[in-house]
């Protein structure tokens, strides 16, 4: 019989789809209807209710009849110690760490006037042991990532038009490429971008825009697109996106093989498949923003005031809660043209060596 991992959300007890709906229900800041996590992104809650489907699961196994209790009782010292060590066997230690985070922030949801102190206690601890992998030799500097998309770019053209539209996905994915090289957002920013609300043509220059609602930091962005990768924008939006379009009617701006606007997962993938091909290191969208910081600051060490901006962090040191909007586009800019300027350098050194001027 397979046993689930983690507890679909259509098995949860009701006793905790009540729980949850409680704790992040809008209510008003005024009175008491307001949830404790009301304010919590969708991703926060996503990772929450990853980490507790897990406890969930294990419960139903292990401890069957404590099912039926409520959801914050069953969080009890000796069940979650049983369950960290179950895990332990199963995962890595970052891993654990984070679902032990995800357990402990369900805890304050459910039972805010609860003293978790002793949950908090594990939670830090895990932390502490764990030990993420080092993923450095497995980045691939910015400027060598926005030489391949462009590369992609100019392959795409030259190839016949086809029913399958490789040409035109080519040309998306490389374009993709690009961009994530001068300007590393998140992938919920990346997939988020449309037409209508996120591009814009401004005084012979193209911006993308960033709202709220798209960013983790929860403030606006924007950033002016290199000139030297405007003309392939400019052609990506007028022919390429049309023919990938076919009949459908959205606004996305990145358009699936069928019309449909490109999801977060895909987006993914694309930026791996193509990273490994190319560089034999399969690089997450995660790695492209530790690349943009990490040559950044290897490279030009005077310009690491830019990283902040460039990462859409909400601040370059605890202390400060905010980073003004003026300060990420002239970051974005500059970091877009000190990645052209090393591009073009690396051109005229490798010609050397050939003899070629």
């Amino acid at each position: 019989m397979h046993v689930p991992k983690h507890l679909p959300l259509s098995e949860w007890p009701d006793g905790d789809h009540a729980a949850f709906a409680t704790a992040y229900a809008p209510g008003d800041i005024f009175d008491v209807t307001r949830g404790r996590g009301a304010h919590l992104a969708e991703g926060t809650r996503r990772m929450i209710q990853t980490g507790y489907g897990r406890w969930l699961a294990f419960l139903r196994q292990a401890y069957p009849s404590v099912v039926r209790m409520p959801p914050a009782e069953r969080i009890s010292p000796e069940r979650v110690r049983a369950f960290i060590e179950h895990l332990a066997l199963e995962v890595r230690p970052t891993s654990l760490a984070f679902t032990s985070s995800s357990l402990f922030n369900a805890a304050r949801l459910l039972a805010p006037n609860g003293n978790w102190d002793w949950l908090r206690a594990i939670r830090r601890r895990l932390h502490v042991q764990a030990r993420p992998a080092d993923r450095f030799e497995r980045l691939v500097p910015g400027w060598q990532t926005l030489d391949l998309g462009i590369r992609l770019m100019d392959e795409a053209l030259n190839l016949p038009r086809a029913g399958h539209r490789v040409r035109e996905l080519q040309y998306r994915d490389g374009l993709i490429l690009a961009l994530l090289s001068c300007w590393p957002i998140r992938r919920r920013s990346i997939a988020a971008l449309t037409m209508s609300r996120h591009i814009e043509f401004i005084d012979g220059g193209l911006y993308i825009l960033l709202h709220v609602a798209d960013t983790k930091s929860k403030r606006s962005e924007s950033f002016r697109v290199p000139n030297q990768l405007v003309p392939y924008f400019e052609r990506y939006l007028k022919e390429l996106r049309p023919r990938l379009l076919r009949y459908q009617s959205q606004d996305g701006l990145w358009v699936s093989y069928r019309g449909r606007p490109l999801i977060p997962g895909r987006i993914y993938d694309i930026l791996r498949r193509e990273t490994l091909k190319a560089f034999g290191k399969a690089m997450s969208l995660h790695d492209f923003r530790r690349a943009g910081a990490t040559f950044l600051a290897t490279v030009a060490p005077d310009q690491v005031g830019l990283i902040p901006g460039i990462l859409q962090h909400a601040s370059p040191e605890v202390s400060e809660k905010h980073y003004n909007l003026a300060r990420s586009v002239e970051a974005s800019r500059r970091f877009g043209a000190h990645l052209a300027q090393t591009r073009g350098k690396l051109r005229s050194r490798i010609a050397c060596k050939r003899g070629l001027i």
